[in-house]
């Protein structure tokens, strides 16, 4: 079982790895030519529409109201960890 947890643990943790990674790029891409004003905006305004978003139309079948809302909080945990860990670069 301890086999199982750790490969489900690692999964997960190169799937955020992974995630962060293509967002940084993305977002990096984006908004690299607008300033570090523009880009602080952005990041917040994508913040908040991606939570907003997790809260108001996230719909999981086969689950319990718990669950579901458990769910909806670590996502949105998720999303501002990850939008608040990027920094402008001004490189």
């Amino acid at each position: 079982m301890a086999a199982d947890t750790n490969e489900l643990q690692a999964i997960d943790t190169a799937w955020q790895i992974a995630i962060q990674e293509i967002l940084r790029m993305v977002i990096r891409d984006m908004y690299r030519a607008g300033g570090e004003e523009h880009f602080k905006e952005q990041i917040a305004r994508i913040e908040e529409a991606a939570v907003d978003s997790i809260h108001t139309d996230l719909r999981l079948r086969g689950t319990t109201e718990w669950t579901e809302v458990l769910v909806k909080e670590r996502a949105s945990n998720f999303v501002t960890t990850l939008l608040t860990s990027f920094t402008f670069d001004r490189a």
